[in-house]
């Protein structure tokens, strides 16, 4: 009787780790957030715009989180393109993730870098200069886009104090 208590047991617990390493834990996102897109220390060059979220984020234990959806920026329309899943790399530059876009072609383009915090509870993306399918992705010019957020200096404060080693 105690044997078949112990197997069980010891059955229970792989499958309990099993399904712990396995799982992905989704969680459906839907959401969007007003947003500043503006420079570092300029604060004429803030534009408002709205940031939309919609998918899944996975959140697995022992693996790196993975959005898979769309991001989309009101000011620019990718709406012709897809949008690769994104990986967030929890020791890359504190939960670094790459937005890019494709179109089924051979070619696609990088629209800039993401790190969210919670399950996009915010978001800060530094776009990739000059911006666009036709550039293929750039350089990080200190363009950003902050969310939510209303004005430059809610921006400002928000990409500081929550997402200042992020740089």
């Amino acid at each position: 009787m105690q044997r078949k208590v112990l197997i069980f047991t010891i059955l229970l617990l792989i499958g309990g780790v099993l399904f712990c390493t396995m799982y992905s834990f989704p969680k459906a996102i839907d959401t969007s957030y007003p947003a500043v897109e503006f420079r570092t220390g300029d604060a004429s060059s803030a534009q408002k715009t709205t940031v939309h979220i919609k998918g899944s984020l996975h959140r697995p234990l022992f693996r790196n989180q993975v959005f898979h959806g769309r991001i989309t920026v009101e000011k620019y329309d990718y709406s012709k393109y897809e949008m690769a899943d994104i990986v967030f790399y929890p020791e890359i530059r504190n939960g670094w993730g790459n937005i890019t876009y494709y179109d089924w072609k051979p070619s696609g383009f990088a629209f800039g870098s993401i790190w969210k915090k919670g399950s996009f509870d915010s978001v800060k993306i530094l776009l990739y200069e000059p911006i666009g399918p036709e550039t293929g992705g750039g350089m990080i010019k200190n363009l950003q886009i902050i969310a939510p957020a209303e004005d430059y200096e809610s921006a400002a404060e928000l990409s500081a104090k929550v997402y200042s080693t992020n740089q």
